[in-house]
């Protein structure tokens, strides 16, 4: 088989989560914390920073930051704040969903 010819990440997901409602729902409930989860690997990657030099800029220890960047827990609304505040991200509340934008790197 070519690599062309592979499947994405996205297009194998999207499948499932048409096959099995059970996956689509915890995709869902984790939609938000995978968000943030790429914006900030994206983001340490584009500054060359490690988890413990990002997790200094807002006062974390790297652990908090691997949480982040595992992206099974839904960050709490000060993690989102102190992200937006430092232009990792950018926050969405809306009435049917919350979601996040990456915003470009500096």
């Amino acid at each position: 088989m070519k690599l062309s010819e592979l499947k994405s990440h996205d297009q194998i997901a999207d499948g499932r989560r048409e096959a099995d409602p059970e996956y689509a729902a915890e995709a869902d409930r984790l939609e938000l914390a995978d968000a943030v989860s790429r914006a900030v690997v994206r983001y340490r990657s584009e500054h060359n920073l490690t988890q413990t030099a990002f997790g200094n800029n807002f006062g974390w220890k790297q652990p908090h930051v691997a949480r982040l960047e595992r992206g099974d827990v839904t960050p709490s609304i000060e993690t989102l704040q102190r992200l937006a505040r430092a232009g990792v991200v950018e926050v969405h509340i809306e009435q049917e969903r919350t979601y996040v934008q990456e915003l470009a790197s500096a």
